[in-house]
């Protein structure tokens, strides 16, 4: 939870910061919003660890599928950082660049889930 302060107290702080410089260099805007996002990137980093842990003894007591649960988290994190990439691109007004970043995320996460939707094929042929 205090990480989530702090995140959020940066964000608010980044804020201000670019409001302020918006007035004299609005050229620095983007530097300061990257610089916030790569420091908010940390906490969020920092934190998933507890989260891994927990999800690593689920993984532990699981016994039917085992192997979809790494392209699960394969998925996940392609996503996560896919939006986190878009949304800096956004944020410096480069929205084409976000949206080609956004289309390779999908096509990433595509190919991740190949395995998965091979295995669905084999299950409906087996039942045929």
């Amino acid at each position: 939870m205090t990480a989530l302060v702090k995140i959020c107290l940066i964000g608010i702080t980044a804020i201000i910061i670019i409001a302020l410089i918006k007035i004299y260099n609005p050229e620095f805007t983007v530097e300061v919003t990257l610089c916030a996002s790569i420091i908010m990137l940390y906490f969020i980093v920092e934190n998933l660890k507890y989260g891994f842990d927990f999800i690593s003894e689920i993984y532990g007591g699981l016994t039917y599928g085992r192997e979809y649960f790494p392209v699960i988290l394969k998925v996940l994190g392609i996503a996560y950082i896919t939006e986190f990439a878009s949304a800096i691109c956004q944020d410096a007004g480069e929205k084409s660049i976000a949206g080609k970043i956004e289309l390779a995320g999908k096509v990433a996460i595509f190919f991740a889930a190949l395995p998965v939707f091979v295995s669905l094929l084999d299950l409906l042929d087996n039942l045929i």
